[in-house]
């Protein structure tokens, strides 16, 4: 009976709902029995990696048409990850590889093959779309209901008391990945808010922004204040003295809000705002520097370059290590050089053109305009969508290509 729903594709939107969840299972475990911010340990991702080619394996039995369209990009796909590998036999060779960037290439191939090329030109019906955006949301109720559970004290210390508590933690493995998926969720949240229009989903919007508050991302509260305004601006259905009524209340809202914590709690808006960190960003321009220096330093790095574990070797400035470069640009720069980086460029390119192509309907295709603007701005200071395994990185990889790509191909019903 499940193997039947899995190979209904119908149901493939919530079996890749399922695969991020599964990812986000050993990122979230440990924290949540700890109260501590640890990374998922590596077998455990290898794990989840083989339920994932199992769930996609069997969705796609019987469902996989190779057509013209996909062998193009099978062949593309295939190149690229033949000449990373024989870079990677090179280096170990000269004895300057990481046999986990072997790995990685192998993951970045299955990634791209299965959430990608196998979903071009499958069509489903829109309404299962909307099914994921739905469990996404749920995900995201039950994580911040988790989060304020228990770090409850810390939330109320942090408001009210004398507190050295200025962010709070999440057992999403730290607050900026916390941040991360909150922006998702607001994304998904957003979806609903215009298809549906319910009260529901607009108090959801609130609980989720004051979560985002509470991690102190600076990132992600940017980001998602930018798309938030950028969807009002661009729905047609509201008049214009309707956005700016809806724009008039977020800027007097934030203006109360900062005012207020500047009056109880000068030291949350001075940890939100962090002036004495904004020259380096918190350190980016340190391993940036570091990073385009490993980049640069022969035409063999800048055209493939160096493998993603390789490069993290640089990702150690003093006695802090980083694990990303906090910049996927850079990170698909020192991974995979210009070959990579124009690859990743082309995947998007094409996720793009096909919504604007497609029947979907234009408020919807206005979300997305708004959702890849903010997420490439989110990219140039974050590693999120690495095409690799582990939570944010599939979260990434459906959420902003497989599902996009799924939903350009659905039958709307009413069109039907």
């Amino acid at each position: 009976m499940v193997l039947e729903k899995i190979k209904n594709k119908n149901n493939l939107p919530i079996t890749l709902f399922f695969i991020i969840l599964i990812n986000y299972i050993p990122l979230s475990l440990p924290n949540l029995i700890s109260k501590e911010s640890h990374g998922a340990n590596m077998i455990f991702m290898g794990i989840c990696f083989a339920f994932q080619i199992i769930l996609l394996l069997i969705s796609f039995w019987k469902n996989i048409e190779f057509t013209e369209e996909k062998i193009k990009n099978l062949k593309i796909l295939s190149l690229i990850s033949l000449i990373s590998i024989i870079v990677q036999i090179i280096n170990l060779i000269m004895g300057d590889c990481k046999i986990l960037d072997f790995a990685n290439i192998i993951c970045q191939f299955l990634n791209i093959l299965l959430l990608f090329i196998c979903l071009i030109n499958i069509e489903i019906e829109e309404k299962y779309i909307y099914k994921f955006m739905k469990a996404i949301v749920i995900m995201g109720v039950i994580a911040c209901t988790i989060n304020m559970i228990l770090y409850f004290e810390e939330i109320v210390q942090m408001i009210f008391g004398n507190t050295k508590y200025s962010s709070i933690k999440s057992f999403f493995a730290n607050r900026n990945q916390f941040a991360f998926f909150l922006y998702v969720s607001i994304i998904a949240n957003s979806f609903l808010i215009v298809k549906e229009n319910k009260l529901l989903y607009k108090i959801l919007l609130g609980i989720f922004c004051l979560n985002l508050f509470f991690t102190m991302s600076r990132t992600g509260i940017l980001v998602t204040a930018i798309f938030l305004v950028g969807v009002i601006l661009r729905l047609n259905k509201l008049s214009r003295k309707t956005k700016i009524n809806y724009l008039t209340l977020l800027l007097v809202f934030g203006i109360i809000v900062m005012l207020v914590f500047s009056f109880l709690k000068p030291e949350i808006i001075s940890q939100l705002f962090r002036l004495e960190s904004i020259k380096n960003l918190s350190g980016r321009t340190k391993i940036w520097e570091n990073g385009i220096s490993l980049w640069l330093e022969n035409p063999m790095n800048i055209l493939f370059g160096v493998g993603r574990f390789k490069g993290n070797e640089v990702l150690q400035i003093k006695d802090k290590v980083f694990t990303q470069f906090h910049n996927i640009y850079l990170d698909f720069l020192i991974t995979g050089g210009v070959l990579e980086l124009s690859f990743a460029i082309y995947i998007y390119a094409y996720i793009i053109n096909k919504i604007k192509n497609s029947n979907i309907d234009v408020k919807y295709k206005k979300i997305y305009n708004v959702l890849f603007i903010t997420y490439f701005i989110y990219a140039f200071f974050e590693s999120v969508g690495r095409f690799s395994i582990g939570a944010t990185d599939t979260l990434c990889f459906i959420f902003f290509i497989s599902i996009p790509l799924l939903h350009s191909n659905s039958i709307n019903e009413k069109i039907n």
